[in-house]
């Protein structure tokens, strides 16, 4: 899963999301709509459902009609949005019907392994070199030996600066450590009281730097065999009073970000309100919009270490899987194939803004700035969230606590002990979806 609020926009605009493009007509979830077996591949139609990321529109429309010149197979698309998007394909896998292709969001392979949702595509002659694939994507799509995705896209987040204003304030660049994060915001603010170092929105993705937190401090979401929380301990909560202290006590962030969501982010980080902020490439895009604000203005380096950590980031992931009820097997493992070229994979990632699962495809003149390569590099750092059934329900758990931590801090109503009590509370919830 990625930012949400940049999923849908780019450097060109936002996207129509809502139902089906001109390039396909809506799935009802009738085995009839996918069509009889046909030997004759120039005559087949496959289906295939996708979430509304950066320009997948554009991407599909371009793509659908170069594959059908090239082989004959007409490709009809969904869009599914991200609130009802996972049970949409999870009746689908109930039912045994609707789409013979589908996206798979890296999060939701537990819960669609055990649905059987999408073949193993090593079952399939698909023809396709794994190795061609970055090692962390390929590790993901590998779930419980069954290779049940390809992966397609993927991206960390960078701590994104904007350097004109830190230089300006005599900051030379980016904080390697917490220590150093609070330092430079102190710094700042004093010289500008009406602008701060850093910030991210509480009210969206905040699971996620919670995330990003905790691993800095060395710490785990879940125990070592993945059945039990570990985000309650000792680690944890001196991450989340961490994260709680850059806008309650350090002037690191306004207390604000306790209410924003990634648009409020964007804007205070385009009016210079903030001069950093941890986000995906999709989001450098966002910024890039603004006549004000250049590539070469905007530095890209690692999240800082905690005192008992290194520096760590979530990334999300994106693959896309062939459905075991289809009656179209080789047209799909065509298409798949067709998606795993070195040109089409760079298009996905330039059109969506996330990094590309093929290696190959990094060799595109446009990968080549610093902005680009930057993210390239934060891949080693890159972490995501445990792949157990059950884990959207974790994930909700957790944003309803640290956000209400964030929450009680910028409103005056946190007490000393609230952030153990919160995330006990919340293990407690969480242990019972994993059991």
């Amino acid at each position: 899963m990625f930012d949400n609020n940049s999923l849908q926009r780019s450097r060109r605009g936002f996207l129509q999301t809502a139902g089906v493009t001109t390039a396909g007509i809506a799935l009802s979830g009738c085995t009839s709509l996918l069509g009889g077996s046909s030997s004759d591949s120039g005559s087949v139609t496959i289906k295939t459902r996708h979430y509304p990321t950066g320009e997948m529109d554009a991407f599909l429309d371009k793509h659908t009609k170069k594959f059908k010149d090239e082989t004959g197979i007409t490709v009809e698309y969904e869009t599914m949005q991200w609130a009802n998007g996972k049970t949409k394909q999870t009746t689908s896998m109930q039912n045994r019907s609707g789409p013979d292709v589908g996206e798979i969001p890296s999060t939701y392979i537990p819960t669609f392994a055990n649905l059987d949702g999408f073949e193993d595509i090593t079952t399939i002659d698909v023809d396709i070199d794994k190795s061609s694939f970055f090692d962390s994507p390929n590790e993901i799509g590998n779930y419980k030996g069954e290779f049940i995705g390809m992966p397609w896209f993927w991206g960390p987040r960078a701590h994104l600066s904007y350097m004109p204003s830190l230089k300006k304030a005599g900051i030379d660049g980016p904080p390697s450590t917490w220590n150093e994060m609070v330092q430079q915001g102190k710094s700042f603010n004093d010289e500008n009281p009406d602008s701060y170092l850093f910030g991210i929105p509480a009210q969206e993705n905040v699971s996620h730097f919670f995330a990003d937190f905790l691993w800095q401090n060395g710490g785990t979401l879940l125990t070592d065999d993945n059945t039990k929380a570990a985000f309650d301990s000792d680690r944890a909560v001196e991450a989340l009073n961490f994260y709680k202290d850059l806008q309650s006590n350090h002037s690191v962030m306004p207390k604000e970000t306790a209410e924003w969501k990634g648009d409020a982010r964007d804007n205070a980080f385009t009016s210079h309100k903030i001069q950093s902020t941890w986000a995906s490439l999709a989001t450098v895009d966002v910024f890039l919009e603004e006549e004000e604000i250049s590539e070469s203005d905007i530095t890209i380096s690692k999240l800082p270490a905690g005192p008992n950590g290194e520096s760590a980031t979530f990334y999300g992931l994106e693959l896309i899987g062939i459905h075991p009820w289809t009656d179209h097997p080789k047209e799909s493992a065509k298409w798949l194939k067709y998606l795993a070229r070195p040109e089409v994979n760079a298009d996905i990632a330039e059109m969506t803004g996330f990094l590309p699962a093929v290696k190959e495809s990094f060799k595109r003149d446009r990968f080549q700035t610093p902005v680009w390569q930057g993210f390239k590099k934060l891949t080693s750092t890159g972490k995501t969230f445990p792949q157990v059934d059950g884990w959207s329900q974790v994930e909700a758990i957790i944003n309803d606590a640290v956000s209400g931590v964030l929450v009680d801090a910028a409103t005056g109503k946190w007490s000393e002990g609230d952030t153990r009590k919160a995330l006990k509370t919340a293990a407690k919830q969480a242990n019972k979806e994993l059991e």
